[in-house]
């Protein structure tokens, strides 16, 4: 299914980092992230939810989260690891096939679009903001001009390249979304913020016209 993903069990504690390696401690920060923009009643959508951690963290502020991975083994194992969180229903669906309609009032996909081809990404923005509700807003990360090198398409997980801020506001616009704010994280600190010296990955959230 051309995937990567990250597997961290989350109990709802204290995380504690010092047990986890970068790639764990990088994507929990994007989730308590993007945990922080949740408000009361939000229904959320998390899209290549891989092991479920993330919609786990979200439902600690949401109303109900959809958790979708295209791997059907991956989302049966995480159904039953989560089955007492009443607040997530996970689903194995493919992003570029989704059918919602004003749906959710935030969608959170991060490390997705790198795994598509540029002319299917214009597709899963469209389908995310169909399943958007009115003023809803999306927030999704990519690593941030990763080089097109025989070694990364040799992995074969990647296949678009060079991604930066010109082409995901592109993207953005194509898509009839309002870009709010371009953020970024590093390996290093972890921490997001719009102004990093040295940037490995790229953050963005954007909205749906009320």
């Amino acid at each position: 299914d051309n995937g990567e993903r990250v597997d961290y069990f989350y109990n709802g504690k204290n995380i504690n980092f010092k047990k986890l390696d970068i790639y764990q401690i990088n994507h929990i920060h994007r989730y308590l992230f993007a945990n922080r923009l949740i408000k009361k009643g939000y229904t959320i959508g998390d899209f290549a939810c891989g092991t479920g951690y993330g919609s786990n963290i979200l439902s600690e502020n949401a109303e109900k989260v959809i958790g979708i991975d295209i791997n059907k083994t991956v989302i049966d194992k995480i159904a039953k690891r989560y089955k007492k969180n009443k607040k997530i229903t996970f689903l194995s669906k493919n992003l570029l096939d989704l059918d919602y309609k004003e749906t959710f009032d935030l969608i959170v996909s991060f490390e997705t679009i790198e795994h598509l081809e540029e002319s299917k990404i214009i597709i899963l923005f469209k389908n995310f903001y169909n399943s958007l509700k009115k003023g809803g807003f999306i927030i999704f990360s990519t690593p941030y001009m990763q080089e097109k090198t025989k070694e990364a398409i040799e992995m074969g997980f990647h296949l678009t390249f060079n991604i930066n801020e010109q082409k995901i506001n592109e993207w953005l616009i194509k898509s009839n979304f309002i870009c709010q704010n371009i953020l970024y994280q590093n390996y290093e600190t972890h921490s997001i913020s719009e102004n990093l010296s040295k940037k490995d990955f790229i953050i963005t959230i954007a909205k749906k016209e009320e």
